[in-house]
């Protein structure tokens, strides 16, 4: 009878740490004070620097309402890297950031994609692991984006979905509204910088940045500090972009070279540590 008391007492506390914990978090994402800017009709810049998570956070976010003007589209290159400023730059973007997962020594993208319906890379089987990172994708046709988790048994399970412009990313954030499972693994509890997209249930788009691996400046976000940071913003569905020194965030005509984050390559809080990547998800 004790040792059940002990447990219950014990299971009680847990709860409401946990809890007050949550109550906290939650209360500090809906209180956070963001610059918000108009970029065009539908589109929203919004940015902040705060504290969130008990550190230093800089975030910004690029809220989309899909129309036949504010469609998404996938840039890319083959066999080399290029930034992700010059990437939206060639593609006329107003908008964009850095996407999935690339070969950082001989360049182009390793995880499947499609575009205009020509399938620029085949992609890697999935290794059928909880830990492996690519199992989401972003869809796009038109003005219509859903972002899905891998639901097949199949190793190429990217290769069943349907869409003129595809792209394997991940891990999946927040699917029907909740968080998804996330693994004990270095890459989902360190704080790093973060790129990811969201939906949530009345259709805006949500591209965001999170910075990270600046002292004092901003600290970056685990996987799961993420995914709940995007589901008290509302995300009904969410994934994760490749992040760390390639996390970056252009809007044209603003910032340096149109980078508004502080990317962190060259270790400094600036616009200028860019990563060169292989592909972007941008606003046309």
């Amino acid at each position: 009878m004790r040792k059940l008391s002990v447990i219950i007492l014990f299971n009680f506390i847990c709860a409401g740490f946990l809890a007050a914990q949550t109550a906290t978090d939650s209360l500090a994402i809906v209180s956070i004070k963001w610059d918000q800017e108009k970029i065009r009709r539908g589109v929203v810049w919004k940015s902040a620097q705060t504290m969130l998570y008990g550190s230093p956070q800089s975030i910004n976010i690029i809220e989309i309402k899909p129309t036949k003007r504010n469609r998404l589209a996938i840039g890319y290159c083959v066999d080399t890297l290029i930034t992700t400023s010059a990437l939206c730059s060639q593609a006329n973007a107003i908008a964009g950031v850095n996407a999935s997962f690339f070969d950082m020594q001989n360049g182009g993208s390793v995880d499947y994609m499609k575009v205009d319906g020509n399938v620029i890379h085949e992609g890697r089987p999935n290794s059928g692991l909880v830990s492996d990172r690519a199992n989401a994708a972003i869809i796009i046709n038109n003005k219509n984006v859903e972002i899905v988790k891998q639901h097949q048994d199949s190793l190429w399970w990217f290769h069943e979905l349907y869409g003129d412009n595809i792209m394997v990313i991940g891990p999946m954030l927040i699917d029907n509204s909740k968080p998804d499972f996330f693994p004990e693994t270095s890459f989902n509890t360190t704080r790093h910088p973060r790129t990811a997209a969201a939906i949530r249930n009345n259709g805006i788009i949500l591209l965001v940045t999170i910075d990270g691996r600046h002292e004092a400046k901003a600290d970056g976000m685990s996987i799961s500090e993420l995914a709940y940071f995007l589901k008290i913003l509302g995300a009904k569905q969410a994934a994760n972009f490749d992040g760390g020194g390639s996390t970056t965030m252009f809007i044209k005509n603003k910032g340096l070279n149109g980078v508004v984050n502080y990317p962190s390559d060259n270790r400094k809080f600036d616009h200028e540590g860019e990563r060169k990547v292989a592909n972007v998800v941008y606003l046309k």
